[in-house]
């Protein structure tokens, strides 16, 4: 990595990583690195604060049978003879995207050196620092692979083939073989694999990878035999130490909880036990090597990765939530899918709500290793969209992979899954892939972008068209040389590969210790969700390292490094304009503010989630380095955001007051204007205008917060007024409302209402007008209570506030305060914890639906249309910043910071 590039901050590990790809950032902003028998979880925006970790076991091994005394010889047993991995270990994390877990948090997927892969969730109710445990995915695949007899018939044709890896020992098909004689290697002998690459967003960013290979000494192992009295040393002494020799032991013991044999994930358990005769195993089916071999590689899972989130159109099945699915690699070639859909409701109290994934089929994709998969959804070309999925093998054939989504969501079980190869990549260099990443086009664009990293350090990028159906390669270079500690940046332009600068000048916001001197070795790199900023993980050369201090508690370092302010394709903002001089150069904070200004533009649309931390973190770097500039640039944003395409608004104090300029603006929109002003703008300042250290442009600001937060106040009221005279109507008509959301708070709504009748909208006083017609019918479609008790002492609390209730307590320097949903105004639970927003610190009592956060106008509109999805999943988002709520804990729990 270049000693230019600006850190934002750094992080130590007490683990080392061991893989490649050992990092991955998740979508609600949580970092994941696989650091030796720990995940480690970060948090960004705190990294010297809390950490979670999820710790990793060793696993019990799969009964996949028994094998003869004399096949233990056999060449495709020997590498599991001579499993090299003991101690449990990460060797591929992955995370689902935002609303899959029991919080609508993310699900992290980790698949262990074993080759076992289990889902985890975040401690959302537990008030610990370790993840729980959702679902065994290896459990599941095996009971699949019994129910059909390991699928014996179909690869018994596959047990002929055999194929030497040329950079280590590893299942090719079915078969094993050395790659040199075992007399040749010494113990503990190493061999070294080169670099891979990575491609992110617009830009490529590499990393070297090194993976170690040795070998070690197997003790036990499970054969039938009915010489019970026969010499250990004569069954398995496979020990490269020459002069080593084991002991004779006893056949007749049994070793407990499958302990002591081979087992079906490549390792042997408990190397001191003892041999286990066929007594123990009269359960287990007798197999051949081979059979024993392929079950082995079929239950050897290699890598992981989640697909993009999927819709269901139909919304009567039981399958009508958003689903993903996770791709599971293994050593046979195969890819298993697993349908994961979001839980029927979210919870912050309950930690099991999530459903079990559901196996929905296996693809033979290639006939060795699956070293990489990547996921991308696209819609170019064709009325439906489709799913790709590119897959990598240790043989260095690439495969792209299209699936029908219709039949991805119909498929309820193990079955063949849709998925047609649609492009093939096969070169003469049999380097393996170690990475590869999927662009998909734009709309009704034919070309889709395909980026390949291979272990021998090269960088290809190749292009796929959807109409024609061929792929042409469109660059190639060397990007590393073997184990390198560097961080390359590479930008695709036509049919040429350039490497640019890694480093801007932007400042360092945060003072950390500098480990770039001592780092040893890059595990990979990851992509903030705002696209503002990189993580690198790298292990730390204990050598370089005060071995009293450094060298017991310091094994790796992440580095959060910035990514913005270069031309990434994105037109410079011509139009900003700023006096005086300031720094960073007015080239290189044009270059930065033009991406934020393309970061903030992506999260308009409403598709992402909104995750601004990075983003935010940049503005407030500007907001120290270049003021001027800063306030120039949000003015420029926010003109943008009250135009309605055809014209240029500027944006002034007269221009923004009145309700038909912020009424135009959707309600993303203004949630991310909301963000802006607490977190950036108006972050060091009093919120109330008039304040002490407050001036024209913090009234500004705060102005337009008021007026931002009232005009989403008066969209909610008149989305639950609407829902309420829509369940009505189903009422009325004797349909069924049985599963649709359930209006609370109507009354303090009204109340609110009547307190500003003058002031509201109009379209919002006609609602409420309608409301009131409906009289006592009212309580049979919604939770209509005028009158409210204080939780503590009983007395009534009359409406004063949509944001705080006091009760009328007889003496007033004993009134309770109180909170009010910020939903719902109703008052808040004191008994049953609620929902919290991180950024306007706001309670939340009761989740709104999903439509609410989807509606393509404003509820206020004159001609609205009335068709509302009552049956829309309620999710925890705030309805005024848009972010993920979550549980309030104590500052010593770790929590999360999406803004």
């Amino acid at each position: 990595m270049s000693e230019m590039a600006p850190r934002y901050q750094a992080a130590t590990l007490i683990a080392s990583p061991c893989y490649p790809d050992a990092i991955a950032w998740s979508s609600e902003n949580l970092v994941a690195v696989a650091s030796g028998h720990l995940v480690t979880i970060l948090n960004p925006d705190a990294l010297e604060g809390p950490r979670e970790v999820v710790v990793l076991h060793r696993n019990d091994p799969f009964p996949i049978g028994v094998v003869n005394r004399e096949d233990l010889f056999e060449p495709c047993l020997v590498p599991t003879c001579l499993a090299r991995d003991n101690e449990p270990c990460a060797r591929s994390i992955s995370w689902s995207q935002q609303g899959f877990a029991p919080n609508s948090g993310c699900l992290l997927a980790v698949c262990t050196v074993d080759g076992h892969v289990k889902l985890y969730r975040s401690p959302i109710c537990e008030f610990c620092d370790e993840w729980v445990e959702v679902a065994d995915i290896s459990h599941l695949l095996f009971n699949y692979y019994k129910n059909i007899n390991f699928g014996d018939d179909d690869i018994s044709h596959l047990t002929s083939q055999k194929s030497v890896h040329t950079e280590h020992t590893e299942v090719l098909g079915c078969t094993h073989e050395l790659q040199e004689p075992l007399s040749r290697r010494g113990p503990g002998r190493r061999t070294k694999k080169p670099s891979r690459s990575k491609f992110s967003c617009r830009l490529l960013y590499t990393v070297p990878e090194f993976i170690s290979n040795y070998f070690c000494r197997v003790d036990g192992y499970i054969y039938d035999d009915n010489e019970d009295d026969l010499d250990a040393i004569k069954d398995a002494d496979f020990s490269l130490k020459p002069h080593t020799k084991v002991k004779k032991r006893p056949l007749e013991k049994v070793v407990k909880h499958g302990q002591g044999h081979v087992n079906g994930q490549g390792r042997s358990q408990n190397f001191k036990a003892p041999l286990s005769s066929n007594k123990a195993n009269k359960s287990l089916p007798h197999i051949t090597a081979k059979q024993y071999a392929c079950r082995d590689a079929l239950l050897s899972s290699l890598v992981v990765a989640w697909s993009p989130v999927l819709s269901s159109s139909d919304r009567v099945s039981c399958l009508s939530r958003d689903w993903c699915i996770l791709a599971v690699g293994s050593k046979f070639g195969n890819v298993s899918f697993w349908k994961v859909c979001k839980p029927d409701y979210y919870t912050i109290d309950v930690g099991m709500v999530s459903r079990e994934p559901m196996l929905i089929g296996v693809l033979q994709a290639h006939k060795s290793w699956v070293s990489t998969i990547n996921w991308e959804a696209s819609s170019a070309s064709s009325s439906k969209s489709s799913l790709l999925l590119a897959t990598g093998c240790s043989d260095g054939s690439v495969k792209i992979w299209s699936g029908n989504i219709e039949g991805l969501r119909q498929c309820t079980g193990a079955e063949e899954v849709p998925f047609v190869c649609v492009a093939k990549i096969s070169t003469d260099l049999p380097a393996p892939v170690s990475s590869i990443s999927l662009s998909a086009p734009a709309w009704l664009q034919p070309e889709v972008n395909l980026a390949i990293g291979r272990v021998s350090g090269s960088l290809e990028t190749w292009i796929w068209n959807t109409c024609s159906n061929k792929i042409e390669n469109t660059s190639a270079c060397h990007a590393h040389d073997q184990v390198d500690n560097s961080v390359r940046c590479w930008i695709s332009d036509g049919n040429n590969l350039e490497q640019i600068p890694m480093h801007t000048n932007f400042p360092e916001l945060k003072e950390s210790t500098d480990l770039s001197e001592v780092s040893d070795r890059c595990f990979g790199l990851t992509l903030a969700p705002g696209e503002q900023m990189i993580a690198v993980v790298r292990s730390l050369d204990s050598n370089l390292l005060n071995p009293m201090y450094e060298a017991r508690t310091q094994k790796a370092v992440v580095e959060f490094i910035w990514i913005g302010g270069r031309f990434l394709g994105t037109p410079i903002e011509q139009s900003i304009h700023i006096c005086g001089q300031e720094s960073p150069s007015l080239s290189v904070t044009n270059l930065l503010g033009s991406d934020i200004l393309w970061s903030l533009k992506k999260f308009e649309t409403g598709e992402k989630a909104v995750v601004l931390w990075d983003v935010i973190a940049a503005l407030r770097g500007l907001n120290k380095s270049a003021p001027a500039y800063l306030g120039t640039l949000m003015h420029k944003w926010v003109s943008d955001l009250f135009s309605d395409g055809s014209h240029h608004v500027s944006i002034n104090a007269s221009s923004y007051s009145s309700h038909d300029a912020v009424s135009k603006v959707s309600l993303r929109k203004l949630q991310l204007l909301n963000i802006i002003c607490r977190k950036v703008m108006l972050r060091d300042h009093d919120t109330e205008p008039g304040a002490e250290n407050s001036n024209a442009t913090t009234d500004f600001w705060n102005d337009l917060l008021v007026t931002s937060e009232r005009e989403l106040r008066e969209r909610l009221m008149s989305f639950t007024f609407r829902v309420v005279l829509k369940r009505m109507s189903y009422f009325l008509e004797g349909a069924s409302v049985e599963n649709n959301w359930f209006p609370v708070g109507v009354a303090q709504m009204d109340s609110w209402v009547s307190t500003t009748d003058g002031e509201v909208h109009k379209q919002l006083r006609s609602l409420r007008r309608r409301i009131q017609n409906l009289g006592s019918r009212i309580s049979s479609v919604c939770e209509y209570s005028v009158e409210e008790a204080c939780t503590y002492c009983s007395a009534p609390i009359p409406f004063e506030s949509p944001d705080v209730a006091a009760c009328s307590g007889n003496n007033p320097a004993e009134r309770h305060m109180l909170i009010r949903c910020r939903a719902s105004m109703r008052l808040c639970s004191v008994l049953q914890p609620v929902w919290h927003c991180v950024c306007c610190g706001g309670m939340v009592d009761k989740l709104l639906p999903e439509s609410f956060f989807t509606m393509p106008a404003s509820p206020l509109d004159a001609d609205y249309d009335d068709s509302l999805d009552l049956s829309a999943p309620a999710v925890p988002l705030c309805p005024f910043c848009g972010i993920l709520l979550q549980r309030s804990k104590p500052e010593f729990l770790m929590s999360v910071s999406p803004v």
